[in-house]
């Protein structure tokens, strides 16, 4: 199983895929080997750049709340907190005094209501404004019997926040990653307990029998680290955080087929020997 993060892995920011990697993509299928996108995008979002003819099988969406079988088009897992818990989170995150977003359960989980505490905040409206048409302003009596997929604190760059959120609420996951619209903003995305890309690559890979010891994931950002740890093969981009190069091993950035050279190694690594790694010719 080949495990890729999309955006700043292999799909750069707003622009396109890296022509030798898709080419990878391609030519692997048929060779035994399952192509799955871990993202922390809905699949709404996702939608908006590939569709069902992009050469992978799975994408493990929302960060590991969903798994779709994209050739299939079929909805495989799906992983929402209970009405109780999105009215209490909301309530704990309103007296914490954050902006934050809670999602809609999936498939619905692209609209979204906001709470905005008035303090001055660019990538909470940046992100507004662009899903603006599935937003709703914060109304706890619109959410009492929503089962939320997940919920977004946005925080300015600079703003320590994350040990508050993750010592406030230890009974759910709660992942971070650098806001993928101003690049320097801080996201703490809080789900249901035991969802992250690692738990639902590890669902996947369960499902089709493949053994841990044959995955390889690349990842460029902090909230692929559950999968990065999970796979026996990982690797990450060169425009990864400095903290998380010195944990994995590094390859090239995305805008150099990192995702490429990542499988290359991974093959090599897979059937060492002679003529070992040579899957691409």
């Amino acid at each position: 199983m080949v495990v890729t993060d999309f955006d700043g892995t292999i799909y750069y920011h707003d622009t396109n895929f890296h022509p030798r990697d898709l080419e990878t993509l391609r030519l692997i299928e048929g060779q035994g080997f399952v192509r799955v996108i871990a993202t922390g995008r809905s699949m709404q979002s996702l939608e908006r750049v590939i569709d069902s003819s992009f050469p992978v099988d799975y994408v493990v969406f929302s960060s590991g709340a969903g798994v779709y079988d994209l050739k299939k088009e079929e909805l495989l897992l799906r992983r929402v907190f209970s009405a109780e818990e999105t009215v209490d989170i909301c309530r704990r995150l309103v007296a914490l005094g954050t902006d934050f977003m809670v999602h809609h359960p999936i498939p619905d989980n692209h609209f979204f209501h906001y709470y905005h505490t008035g303090r001055e905040n660019p990538d909470f409206f940046r992100r507004l404004d662009l899903y603006r048409d599935y937003a709703s302003k914060y109304d706890l009596g619109e959410i009492e019997n929503l089962e939320a997929t997940q919920f977004v604190v946005i925080t300015a760059p600079g703003e320590e926040f994350y040990e508050t959120v993750a010592a406030g609420f230890k009974e759910i996951s709660i992942i971070r990653s650098t806001s993928p619209i101003d690049h320097s903003s801080m996201w703490i995305e809080l789900f249901p307990f035991g969802s992250n890309k690692g738990a639902g690559i590890s669902w996947l890979a369960e499902r089709l029998g493949i053994d841990q010891q044959k995955v390889m994931a690349v990842g460029n950002d902090y909230n692929d680290l559950h999968m990065l740890e999970w796979a026996a093969h990982a690797f990450v981009v060169k425009n990864a955080p400095e903290q998380l190069r010195a944990m994995f091993a590094g390859v090239s950035s995305c805008e150099d087929a990192g995702f490429t050279e990542a499988f290359k190694k991974y093959s090599a690594e897979l059937f060492p020997g002679p003529g070992g790694g040579a899957v691409l010719r």
